[in-house]
C-alpha cells in the first residue's frame, strides 16, 4: 500500500458507461489502461507465516500519469484469511481519500470459498466517514475514509478487493513524486508496483536497490515471498525499516526550490500588513525588535491548521493570518519570515523533516519529502534556525534553541540543494538535593533546586502551562515519593522563570520520615535512569534509539552529625551514544554524590547494540551509592563544647539560607 494517499495525484478520467455513483464515491469496473494481474490462490499458505491471521497474496498498485501531471493510482488486494483473528482483521476494508480533489471508485470486492466466487460489493453497508486522526494535534485536512464491512467472512477465505482513487491536487502544478513500500505489516506472497505514463507525459526518475522488471515499456517492480515487517521498539525516527522505492519528476532540489517559491507567494495586502506589524514592533520594542517579532509569531498565533486541498502544502495568505491569529507550521514561518525581512534580516522559510533529517539525503527531490516548515535567517552572516511553532520559547535570536532537523530546503531562487542544519544546543537540567539528618529517627530535611536551560527549559515551559500549581505539586511530590514513601511537602514548589536567559528553576522543600531507620539507604539517580532503560528487544536487527541531545547532572548532597560511610566508588562509562560519570565525595561530615550524562549521538547501530546493553548492565551494578551514616548519641550531642548539635543546626541554616539567597538572587535577575 502507497504511503501516503493524501499526496496521490490525479487527472479525473470521464466515467464509464458502467459507473455509478453513490455521493462520495463510485462503483465502476477498473479503467483500461489497468492489467489484470493473476493472483496465486491454489496453494496451501503455511500458517506460520501468517500475521493478525492474514496472508496478502496480492498486493497490486498501477500509476497512470497522464500528459500534463495528472495520475490515477489503482490498488488491488487479494488476501487470504487464515483464523478468526484473520476474519475479524480482513473483513473491514478502509481506504483513505481527500475529496477535495479525489475521487474514490470501488470496482470489485468478491469472496472466494471453495471454488465459488461471490460479490460482497454492497453500496448499502459501505460507510464514509471524516478520517482527521490529527485534530488533537491541531491539523484538519478534510480527508474522508470510506469503511466496506463484509459479510458472512469464515476461515479460510480469500477476499480479492480492487479500487481506484482519481484526482488531481492542483498545488503540484503538473508535477508527479510518491514513495512505494515493498514491504507490509502483513506476509505478502507478491508485491508489485507498476508505474505507466501517457504519451507526451515526463518519465520520472526513480531510486530503489531494486531494479524494475526488463522488457517492458512501462516500470514495473516486484518482490516476492516477503515476511511482514518486525518493527523493533526504541528506533530512531530516521529509521525505515522496509525497502522503498523513490519516484518523482522533479530533476533536483533546485526545482522542487521552484516550486516552494511560487507557493510561498504573499500578495500585496500581506506586504503592507507585515510592513504595519513591524513598524508597530519596532515602536513598541526598539531594544529587541526581532526577538520582539519571533515571539508574536510562536505565541500570540495559535497553531491550527487546515490543510485542506491546495492548503496541504500552500500556505494561506499572512493577512488572513494575522485577521484571524491562527495559522500552521508553514504560514507561521511565512509570516515570520516577512517580519524578519522588515527587520532588516534575510529570511525565508525551510522545509525540513522532523522523522527524516539525514535521510534526506537518500531520497530523490520532492516536496513530500518534508513535514515541517521552519524558518532561516541570517544577520550579519551569521545563520539562524527558528521554529516558529514553539510557542513560549525562550532566549533571542543569538541563543534561541536550533531545531534538530539536520536537513533543510531553503525556500528561496538562489537555491540548488538541501542546507545542512547545525544545531546549537544550550539545552541542560542540573538536579541539586540537599538532604540534612539530624539524627536517625528525627526526619531527614530534602531541599531540591530544578536549573532547566536551552531547550530543556523551553520542554519545561510547554509542560508548566499545561497545569496549575497543585497539579505541578503534586507531580513533584509522586516523584520522590517512589523512593521515599513517607515524604512531605514543606512549601509547594516555587518557579522563577527567566525567559529572556531561557533559565527555569523549580525550588522545592520536603520532610521525609523513616529515611535510616535501617541504618543505611542507597540512592539513585532518578533524572538519570529514565535515558538509560534497556529496550524490550534485545537481540536487535535495527539501530537502537537515543535520547539526543541530553545532558543531565544530578548532584545529592547529605549532611550529617557524625559523617557518613559510603559504599561505592567513582566511575566513568563512555559508549557511541552517550558518556557517564559518578564521582562520590566525603568531607568534614558532607557526603557529596555527583552523576553526569552527556549524549553523543541519537542511536546505536544493531551490530554495536550488545556493547551498549552491556554497558548498561555494569552501570545498574555501580549506579546506587549506599550511604550509611555514623548518627552520634543523644548524650554526645548534648556534650558542652563538643559542637555535633550546633554544627549540624548551624550546616543547616546555611544550606537553607544559601538556597533561600539563591531564589532571591534569581528573581532578581528574572525582574532586570
Amino acid at each position: 500500500m502507497v504511503r501516503k494517499l493524501l499526496f496521490l495525484t490525479a487527472l479525473l478520467l470521464p466515467a464509464t458507461l458502467y459507473a455509478k455513483s453513490y455521493g462520495e464515491f463510485d462503483i465502476a469496473p477498473a479503467r483500461q489502461w489497468v492489467e489484470r494481474v493473476p493472483a496465486q490462490i491454489d496453494f496451501d499458505v503455511p500458517r506460520k507465516l501468517a500475521r493478525y491471521g492474514i496472508y496478502d497474496i496480492l498486493s497490486d498498485h498501477q500509476v497512470h500519469i497522464v500528459n500534463g501531471g495528472g495520475t490515477a493510482h489503482y490498488f488491488r488486494t487479494v488476501r487470504k484469511c487464515l483464523t478468526k483473528a484473520g476474519v475479524q482483521n480482513a473483513s473491514e476494508l478502509t481506504i483513505d481519500f481527500d475529496p477535495s480533489y479525489q475521487r474514490l471508485i470501488l470496482h470489485e470486492v468478491t469472496i472466494l470459498r471453495g471454488g465459488q466466487r461471490s460479490s460482497a460489493l454492497d453500496p448499502a453497508s459501505i460507510r464514509v466517514i471524516e478520517k482527521e486522526d490529527d485534530s488533537q494535534e491541531g491539523i484538519y485536512d478534510g480527508r474522508l475514509t470510506a469503511l466496506l464491512f463484509l459479510k458472512d467472512v469464515r476461515a479460510g477465505d480469500i477476499i480479492d478487493s480492487s479500487w481506484s482513487i482519481e484526482g488531481a491536487n492542483p498545488i503540484l502544478h503538473g508535477h508527479y513524486a510518491d514513495q512505494y513500500d515493498l514491504r507490509s505489516d502483513v506476509p505478502s506472497h507478491v508485491i508489485r508496483h507498476r508505474l505507466v505514463w501517457a504519451s507526451g507525459a515526463p518519465r520520472p526518475l526513480f531510486r530503489s536497490t531494486l531494479a524494475p522488471v526488463p522488457g517492458r515499456e512501462d516500470l514495473v517492480w516486484e518482490v516476492h515471498d516477503e515476511p511482514a515487517i518486525d518493527l523493533e521498539d526504541t528506533l530512531p525516527s530516521w529509521y525505515e525499516p522496509g525497502e522503498t522505492i523513490d519516484v518523482s519528476d522533479f530533476a533536483s532540489w533546485k526545482d522542487v526550490a521552484e516550486w516552494a517559491v511560487s507557493t510561498f507567494d504573499p500578495d500585496d495586502e500581506s506586504l503592507a500588513a507585515v510592513h504595519d506589524l513591524a513598524d508597530k514592533i519596532r515602536h513598541e520594542h526598539a531594544d529587541d525588535p526581532v526577538t520582539a517579532a519571533i515571539r508574536f509569531v510562536q505565541d500570540d498565533i495559535r497553531y491550527l491548521g487546515l490543510e485542506i486541498g491546495r492548503n496541504s502544502h500552500e500556505p494561506r495568505q499572512p493577512a488572513e493570518i494575522l485577521e484571524q491569529r491562527w495559522g500552521d507550521c508553514k504560514e507561521k514561518a511565512l509570516l515570520l519570515s516577512l517580519l524578519l525581512r522588515e527587520l532588516g534580516l534575510d529570511a525565508d522559510p525551510a522545509l525540513v523533516n522532523t522523522k527524516a533529517k539525514h535521510r534526506l539525503d537518500d531520497r530523490l527531490p520532492s516536496p513530500f519529502a518534508f513535514d515541517h516548515v521552519v524558518v532561516h535567517a541570517v544577520r550579519n552572516g551569521k545563520p539562524y534556525w527558528i521554529d516558529p511553532t514553539i510557542a513560549d520559547q525562550g532566549g533571542t535570536l543569538d541563543t534561541i534553541e536550533t531545531p534538530n532537523d539536520a536537513r533543510a530546503l531553503v525556500v528561496n531562487d538562489g537555491t540548488t540543494a538541501l542546507t545542512r542544519i547545525e544545531t546549537v544546543h544550550h539545552g541542560r537540567t542540573v538536579v541539586e538535593e540537599i538532604y540534612a539528618a539530624r539524627d536517625a529517627a528525627s526526619p531527614t530535611s530534602l531541599v531540591v533546586r530544578t536549573t532547566y536551560s536551552g531547550t530543556d527549559a523551553d520542554a519545561m515551559r510547554a509542560d508548566l502551562s499545561t497545569m496549575d500549581a497543585e497539579e505541578l505539586a503534586r507531580g513533584r511530590i509522586n516523584h520522590y515519593a517512589s523512593d521515599h514513601p513517607s515524604i512531605a511537602a514543606v512549601h509547594p514548589p516555587h518557579i522563577d522563570d527567566d525567559r529572556l536567559h531561557n533559565v527555569i528553576v523549580i525550588d522545592e522543600h520536603y520532610s521525609i520520615r523513616d529515611l535510616w531507620k535501617r541504618g543505611e539507604w542507597t540512592y539513585y539517580p532518578r533524572a538519570i535512569e529514565p535515558s538509560l532503560d534497556k529496550p524490550k528487544t534485545v537481540i536487535r536487527s535495527m539501530p537502537l534509539a537515543f535520547d539526543y541531545p541530553l545532558d543531565i547532572v544530578q548532584k545529592a548532597t547529605f549532611r550529617f552529625p557524625g559523617g557518613a560511610e559510603l559504599e561505592s566508588k567513582p566511575f566513568s562509562r563512555t559508549t557511541r551514544a552517550f558518556k557517564l560519570s559518578f564521582t562520590p565525595r566525603e568531607q568534614s561530615r558532607v557526603v557529596t554524590l555527583e552523576y553526569t550524562l552527556h549524549a553523543l549521538r541519537d542511536s546505536i547501530p544493531a551490530s554495536e547494540v550488545p556493547k551498549h546493553l552491556m554497558a548498561l548492565n555494569e552501570i545498574d551494578d555501580e549506579i546506587g551509592c549506599t550511604i550509611k551514616p555514623a548518627f552520634t548519641t543523644s548524650a554526645e550531642m548534648r556534650v558542652v563544647g563538643g559542637g555535633h548539635l550546633s554544627e549540624w543546626v548551624l550546616g543547616v541554616a546555611v544550606v537553607l539560607a544559601a538556597a533561600a539567597f539563591g531564589v532571591v538572587r534569581f528573581r532578581k535577575l528574572s525582574e532586570n
